[in-house]
């Protein structure tokens, strides 16, 4: 039900907030506030945009959201790939996407640590 209540559309966006909610929601209690993830990753992404994204719209402007790229901080538009040729059409959009999803990775490794840590 917290997932739902958030604002997220479908079950993949609302099990891991609703999770989020608990685990924020049982730091509160216990005085150990959690830290959010990464606004770089799909879960941060969503969670910014149901917490704080959408506060500079007008008056119920909100609308719930399924994560998507969309979502997520810009990152510069991929030119060229690893090899230095220049990306063109569709292929620049994956190489963007796969940008995106390599930073969300890297940038979660971290946050879990911490998530892992403050469960013990």
């Amino acid at each position: 039900f917290a997932g739902p209540i958030t604002g997220v559309e479908g079950y993949l966006e609302s099990a891991p907030i609703g999770l989020l909610a608990g685990r924020f929601a049982a730091g509160d209690a216990l005085a150990q506030p959690g830290e959010p993830p990464p606004r770089t990753t799909a879960l941060g992404a969503l969670l910014h945009h149901i917490t704080v994204g959408h506060v500079g719209g007008a008056k119920g402007a909100f609308q719930p959201m399924n994560v998507n790229f969309g979502l997520f901080p810009d990152i510069d538009e991929p030119r060229t790939d690893a090899e230095g040729r220049p990306i063109k059409g569709k292929d620049r959009g994956r190489e963007r996407k796969r940008q995106l999803s390599h930073r969300a990775l890297r940038d979660l490794d971290p946050w879990l640590k911490i998530v892992r840590y403050a469960a013990e």
